[in-house]
């Protein structure tokens, strides 16, 4: 568990993986390995449709086809290590002299499943090669990949800006305590100042569970500012971030309480792709 692994595909959101990635990368001074996983192309082409002809066709028509998908399939790993040279060169110029690459084939999530036990974390932009051209669409693996991975996810937004300070949504749940727990522990936001926001009822013991969470922080050496405030979630830590423009939220994937809501069906949609800043999720 050692990577800080960099999920890139040649859309529009690559540039700014790598940029997060970097960031991640020297915070953290945990290697960088650039991924980029190759899509077989009969689950891009058209239907075999061979059993339709003459027998005396088809042999022939199989043996064009099978050429056709190695002509394919070439073509993507030459373009997957064209992809792979250009986020190198951009990591560079981020101040990571070196990254491993890593071209691979077939399923990014069962590939980033292979490759779990040696990331420390994965960095995924919000938008994939098959939203580039669907307004507001998150790439169609990420949610996937959140339920799959049990390491900490960096999703990226369509813009890089190096964090100075950051939003841990908190709730009081079992999730969101080890949540700010593996937040204090690592080296990754150590520093930047920290603001905790509490949705919900603004009663005593409310307060008293946010000022627990406050002290995990403050031990740390981190300066915290923390607030409740009621209304819905995902309006309450918009509105949050604008005020005081935070530049990064960790949060946890999965709880039993109203934050859970995030990321079960279309809410995770409209949480990530309301947010203009990196979302740190963690299992």
């Amino acid at each position: 568990m050692t990577h800080v692994i960099a999920c890139i595909d040649g859309s529009r959101s690559s540039e700014f993986v790598c940029d997060y990635a970097a960031w991640a990368s020297r915070r953290l001074t945990a290697p960088l390995s650039l991924l980029h996983v190759t899509r077989a192309p009969r689950m891009e082409g058209p239907s075999d449709l061979s059993g339709n002809i003459g027998i005396g066709s088809r042999e022939h028509l199989l043996e064009e086809r099978v050429a056709l998908e190695e002509q394919q399939a070439r073509l993507a790993r030459e373009q997957g290590k064209a992809i792979l040279a250009d986020a190198m060169t951009r990591v560079q110029s981020q101040g990571v002299p070196e990254a491993e690459r890593l071209l691979r084939h077939g399923s990014i999530t069962e590939t980033l499943g292979e490759l779990q036990e040696r990331a420390r974390l994965v960095v995924l932009g919000k938008q994939g090669r098959d939203g580039d051209m669907v307004e507001r669409h998150v790439g169609s693996h990420l949610e996937s990949i959140i339920r799959q991975m049990h390491r900490p996810i960096l999703v990226s937004p369509l813009a890089y800006r190096e964090p100075e300070r950051f939003l841990v949504a908190y709730d009081g749940s079992d999730t969101a305590d080890k949540v700010l727990d593996r937040v204090a522990q690592s080296p990754l936001l150590k520093g930047l100042p920290a603001h905790l926001l509490f949705v919900g009822a603004d009663t005593q013991a409310n307060q008293d569970r946010l000022e627990q969470a406050r002290q995990v922080l403050v031990t740390k050496g981190f300066e915290v500012r923390a607030e409740i405030r009621a209304g819905d979630v995902a309006d309450a830590i918009c509105a949050y971030r604008r005020e005081h423009d935070t530049h990064l939220m960790a949060m946890g994937a999965f709880g039993h309480s109203r934050l859970r809501q995030f990321f079960v069906g279309s809410t995770t949609t409209k949480m990530i792709m309301q947010s203009p800043m990196p979302l740190l999720i963690m299992r």
